[in-house]
């Protein structure tokens, strides 16, 4: 049992580590009133990575979805990360539709101290790693291309809040930072293309003024 968990949380390591390869090499690409402007606008899917928990590690085999105390859980700093994220999208007028978040309760925690609501997605929900859950990586996989994909309602944005790997699954693309959010625009053909990188600091120096 314990080869098992080290194999896995050498694996995870691995991936953590040619997925951070990967994300430096995709910055921002807009400045900072480009940004704001086009959020303010709508049309654009916004996937967080949950707020601050204290140092990341794999879930164990007992982790239980309908439990809390069985998960990594948003510390006081992670918490106060989220409310002020939401505070700043107010600030800077961002108009946010659906808000869909990963079963996981440090995420449903974000989702709701940020943006005060939420719906679970399936696909968000965090897999586990190894290759018995190749399948399931997969199916996860092409839920969120589908949530990525679509526009939302004119004037809005849509939210999401998941974990680090569902992004590296799809994309390869690794949010190193806890709160961290890539911005990714739905061409309404079923594609979409990513717009920047924020991190949980950031937000804040965005103008409010349009």
């Amino acid at each position: 049992m314990r080869a098992t968990r080290g194999v896995v949380l050498l694996a995870w390591l691995a991936a953590l580590l040619l997925a951070g390869a990967a994300g430096a090499a995709s910055g921002q690409t807009l400045a900072d009133a480009e940004l704001a402007a086009a959020l303010q606008g709508g049309g654009n899917v916004i996937y967080f990575r949950h707020a601050d928990t204290g140092p990341a590690y794999p879930e164990p085999p007992t982790v239980d979805l309908e439990r809390c105390e069985t998960q990594r859980n948003l510390n006081d700093a992670g918490r106060a990360e989220a409310v002020e994220i939401g505070r700043q999208f107010r600030r800077l007028g961002i108009a946010v539709g659906a808000v869909l978040s990963s079963e996981f309760c440090r995420c449903k925690e974000t989702a709701e101290l940020a943006f005060g609501r939420y719906e679970t997605a399936p696909s968000l929900t965090g897999v586990a790693r190894g290759p018995e859950f190749a399948q399931a990586r997969q199916s996860a996989s092409e839920g969120l291309r589908a949530l990525l994909s679509k526009p939302p309602p004119a004037g809005k944005n849509t939210v999401l809040v998941s974990h680090g790997f569902n992004l590296i699954d799809l994309e390869g693309l690794y949010l190193s930072t806890q709160g961290e959010a890539a911005v990714y625009r739905p061409d309404a053909r079923g594609g979409y293309s990513l717009l920047a990188r924020v991190l949980p600091t950031q937000w804040s120096r965005l103008p409010a003024g349009r």
